[in-house]
């Protein structure tokens, strides 16, 4: 595509499909004829490539100059080339004209469509879906890592106070950079698991029960001798400090861990120590995780809202309908053409909760949902999700450990600390000074008791 540093596969403004359409069949034919062995079509080629690029950057488009920048590179590259291989003059300078004529064609291309466009154009000539959304989404995360770069770049100059990093550093930013994007690529793989996960048979009027559950996590045991129960359409709040173990009791109510010992019930399922993830997964229940990139699998905020409805053959006009309903709801139908990578967090957090609810879901675990927010956002998604569990009925599990995003619907809080529950019960005892202070959300004053 162009190489415009913010907007490298996406328009902000996108053009009419016969537009995109047509200046790719055009680029086609061009390089078609290029690869001829006259020299003055390339010749004729690389001249009105220039004109038309240099229409475009007046009509507004900036990346005139970086596409002289390449072009000019890859000529010189195949001169240079040509000079070490010993070739006559006259067999690399038509070399480096083809290339000239090719790249200024590309990049002309890369200012007629973006990647929407060239979705849009290969899901109509019945490439694939499968292959358009692989790659789509390796796109979409690669652009995501390249952020994740950048971002570690620029923490090291600011800790070393120099816009140049030595080169020996660079290798600890690249490497972090790459584990940091496959791990997050293993997270995305186990929520799409989630979120295309076709909804098993109907339940009880119980929502799940945990029974002498430990949860074990390597040699490490994070969850131990769980007991507790909640109800269809109950809100619970589960509070405890980092590492009391609320994550690892949400992916074990999701269905992603399995318990070392013990039983869960969930929506009239069982789920055994010996369950396969295919057993404990169930369409039903809806898992938002802390890292909301973790949740993206489609570029833009419409194909990922969808993304899972269409997984279990939605049609794809009903699929539009939902998806226009709850992004109205969570007031993000202004955002549905955006690419994700460019969302604010807390435009990423919305939208993927819309992916969830647009889902229907009967359980909703919250994993932190307000964290990272401003106090007006966070209480915006409080309200919203309080809205739509209303209108669905679903049970809500809202986990936190931040007492200023409490939610008002939750009337029953648990306490968790080193993986054990310590409180159980109304959530106007339970977030009272002294237990807190027992759970570890609250700093003893001088000389007060903790137990």
């Amino acid at each position: 595509m162009h190489f415009h540093a913010e907007h490298a596969l996406f328009f902000k403004r996108r053009k009419p499909f016969w537009q995109a359409a047509s200046s790719l069949a055009l680029t086609i034919l061009i390089l078609i004829l290029n690869a001829s062995t006259n020299l003055t079509i390339s010749l004729v080629g690389a001249g009105i490539g220039s004109v038309l690029l240099l229409v475009a950057y007046i009509r507004g488009d900036s990346r005139l100059e970086p596409a002289f920048a390449w072009t000019f590179t890859l000529v010189i590259l195949a001169l240079l080339g040509g000079s070490f291989l010993s070739l006559e003059m006259d067999i690399f300078l038509k070399t480096a004209v083809r290339i000239l004529c090719g790249v200024l064609w590309v990049l002309w291309l890369g200012t007629q469509m973006d990647w929407v466009s060239l979705r849009e154009l290969l899901v109509s000539v019945r490439v694939p879906e499968n292959i358009v959304a692989s790659v789509d989404h390796a796109l979409m995360h690669g652009i995501l890592t390249k952020k994740e770069w950048a971002q570690r770049r620029d923490s090291a100059r600011l800790r070393l106070g120099t816009s140049r990093l030595p080169l020996h550093s660079w290798g600890h930013l690249l490497g972090e950079g790459a584990l940091q994007a496959f791990l997050r690529l293993e997270q995305v793989e186990k929520n799409a698991i989630i979120r295309s996960s076709i909804p098993k048979e109907e339940g009880g009027e119980q929502a799940g029960f945990l029974e002498d559950v430990d949860v074990q996590r390597g040699d490490k045991t994070v969850l131990e001798q769980m007991n507790l129960r909640f109800n269809t359409g109950e809100w619970l709040l589960v509070c405890g400090p980092s590492g009391a173990g609320k994550s690892s009791f949400l992916r074990l109510l999701a269905g992603l861990d399995a318990p070392a010992q013990g039983k869960v019930t969930r929506l009239g399922m069982s789920i055994m120590p010996d369950s396969s993830l295919r057993e404990r997964l169930d369409g039903r229940v809806a898992f938002l995780v802390q890292n909301p990139e973790h949740h993206f699998i489609a570029s833009t905020v419409a194909e990922d809202i969808m993304w899972g409805l269409l997984q279990r053959k939605v049609e794809v006009e009903e699929a539009q309908r939902r998806c226009a309903e709850v992004a109205k709801s969570l007031r993000v139908d202004h955002l549905l053409t955006r690419p994700c990578h460019e969302l604010s967090f807390g435009e990423q957090r919305r939208v993927a909760l819309a992916g969830l609810l647009v889902l229907e879901p009967s359980l909703l675990l919250l994993d932190e949902p307000t964290s990272g927010l401003d106090p007006v956002t966070a209480h915006e998604l409080r309200v919203l999700v309080g809205e739509t569990v209303q209108r669905t009925g679903a049970t809500c599990i809202w986990a936190t450990h931040d007492l200023n995003s409490v939610p008002p619907q939750a009337k029953r809080v648990v306490l968790l600390r080193s993986g054990k529950v310590i409180f159980d019960g109304d959530s106007t005892e339970g977030l009272s000074r002294p237990w807190l202070l027992r759970a570890g959300l609250a700093v003893p004053k001088e000389g007060e008791d903790l137990c």
